[in-house]
């Protein structure tokens, strides 16, 4: 006999105990990737938060507010070497 597993079940006990701040992070995670890899198609592209995203970039990108790498090993050095990276 094969056992079912309750995933909606094992979502809610792990969120039982949480903060409300640390339920709004994992709602937004959810909301992320239900986006990101759920959504059927081209889907994710006409979302309210991509289109954001894609506005700010574009606003970025018109003020010259963006920096230009030469490879992406430059772009990520460039991240983890930064004064203003949190460090955790």
């Amino acid at each position: 006999m094969s056992t079912v597993t309750d995933y909606r079940q094992r979502v809610l006990d792990e969120l039982s105990g949480l903060s409300p701040a640390e339920l709004e992070k994992v709602y937004r995670a959810i909301l992320f990737l239900k986006e990101e890899f759920l959504d059927s198609g081209e889907a994710r592209y006409y979302t309210q938060s991509w289109t954001k995203a894609e506005q700010e970039a574009s606003e970025a990108y018109r003020r010259g507010g963006l920096q230009i790498y030469e490879s992406v090993d430059e772009m990520v050095d460039e991240i983890l070497h930064s004064p203003d990276t949190d460090a955790e």
